[in-house]
């Protein structure tokens, strides 16, 4: 009976740190988005800062992650990946995944909008 409350709670406890680990990733991208989105940034902007977040908050929580970014129509996309320390050996990782999105900064002159 106790070897599996103590299984229970290692379950309860994986899945905690997974869900930790989706918000921070979650709040990676979405500063790396509005940092890649400002005026004269780059994509490269919004990587590193997503990455320096990541490894900051939660940087022995994962095994590996990455971040990527892209511009298309206007906006930029990045998106971070992690996969989750895996507390039991015989439970895989759990990779979480997320994105955000900004609107490329514009100096628009007055008088010149549509």
């Amino acid at each position: 009976m106790v070897p599996l409350i103590l299984l229970t709670m290692l379950f309860v406890v994986q899945f905690s740190l997974a869900y930790y680990a989706r918000t921070v990733v979650s709040g990676a991208a979405q500063d790396g988005a509005s940092a890649a989105a400002r005026r004269d940034a780059s994509t490269a902007d919004g990587i590193a800062l997503a990455d320096s977040l990541v490894e900051q908050a939660a940087g022995s929580l994962f095994e590996s992650h990455a971040a990527s970014a892209s511009t298309a129509d206007g906006r930029v996309t990045v998106r971070v990946e992690g996969e989750v320390v895996s507390l039991l050996p015989f439970f895989g990782t759990i990779t979480v995944t997320a994105s955000g999105s900004a609107r490329i900064e514009q100096f628009t002159p007055q008088g010149d909008g549509p």
